[in-house]
């Protein structure tokens, strides 16, 4: 019975550990995602007229290109798809662009399955990846 006891204690221990790792993965991304919707189509269409994502650049280092990866539901199918904003995005600026992803699909509502950053190079040519992308 101790045994047991032992062994439920140290399995807690180790998804304690697990979680408290995915955890300061996640909250070490340089990129925050303040929205992510797919715009609505223009008049007389029903195709999407593009991806809006509102996100600001946490780390101290100009970034030129921010990889993302966002998923959308429409009636027909569940997409996963990576986009790349380039530019030049100064330290803790807000950035709020219209990208050409999801422009070519049935417009569903504006909701986004999933968007989170995946990569990011910065100016200097250092890259930061996204542990589990």
């Amino acid at each position: 019975m101790i045994r047991f006891g032992r062994l439920v204690a140290v399995a807690l221990l180790g998804v304690g550990a697990i979680t408290a790792s995915a955890g300061t993965a996640r909250a070490a991304a340089p990129i925050l995602i303040k929205s992510c919707t797919v715009e609505k189509p223009k008049p007389f269409s029903h195709m999407a007229n593009g991806t809006r994502i509102e996100w600001v650049n946490l780390g101290n280092k100009t970034a030129s290109t921010v990889t993302f990866l966002v998923g959308y539901r429409n009636a027909q199918q569940h997409y996963l798809r990576r986009t790349d904003d380039v530019g030049s995005f100064a330290p803790h600026a807000t950035i709020n662009h219209v990208l050409s992803l999801y422009n070519d699909v049935t417009y569903a509502g504006a909701q986004t399955t999933q968007c989170v950053p995946t990569r990011v190079k910065w100016a200097g040519g250092t890259i930061w990846v996204a542990p589990s992308h």
